[in-house]
């Protein structure tokens, strides 16, 4: 009877073990998981679509102003490039020495410390993103106007060459303005 009991407890013992250490490891992958898709978060953010919108302004600098928007946002960008992002890195690494720990309390409450950096980064980044986006795209839809503007030029300047004749004392008028808006162009 008490070796039925003693092999009773060794196995009970062994399996509360086995339980514990399973739901330990269940808790650890959970906590990894959540640190790989931060991570990955973060690496989105580190290689955002800015500089190549930044590019874009940077071939049209032409006024004092343009050139002062630039700048600012140069200085904002580099803001979260060099002391945003590695703060980020720095909050993981320290949420994973945490889990290696097995501090589950402290690598929740960085977690979340986390979340709200990666928050707080990831909104600085598209609001940049988007002042950057409103004036390149309103370059390219000027740009896009301005071509609209000369195929119309074009034509009108054709009809006028075809029936010169016909504007008789106005000719000569005309003329010069086709000339003054082709200086334009």
């Amino acid at each position: 009877v008490t070796l039925i009991m003693i092999t009773l407890f060794f196995i009970s013992s062994g399996l509360v073990i086995a339980v514990l250490n399973f739901m330990q490891s269940r808790k650890n992958r959970k906590f990894k998981r959540t640190l790989e898709k931060l991570e990955i978060e973060k690496n989105k953010l580190a290689t955002s679509p800015i500089v190549p919108e930044l590019a874009k302004v940077e071939a049209f600098l032409n006024n004092d102003k343009l050139k002062e928007l630039y700048d600012e946002w140069t200085k904002r960008l580099n803001q979260i490039k060099e002391v945003q992002i590695p703060k980020l890195s720095d909050l993981i690494l320290d949420a994973e020495y945490s889990l290696s720990q097995m501090d589950y309390k402290s690598t929740m409450y960085k977690i979340a410390k986390l979340e709200m950096e990666l928050y707080k980064v990831r909104t600085s980044s598209e609001f940049l993103f988007g002042e950057i986006k409103d004036l390149t795209s309103s370059e390219e839809r000027s740009r896009t106007i301005i071509t609209g503007y000369k195929a119309r030029y074009r034509t009108l300047y054709e009809k006028f060459e075809a029936s010169k004749n016909e504007y008789g004392i106005y000719e000569e008028k005309v003329s010069k303005q086709f000339e003054i808006i082709a200086k334009r162009f």
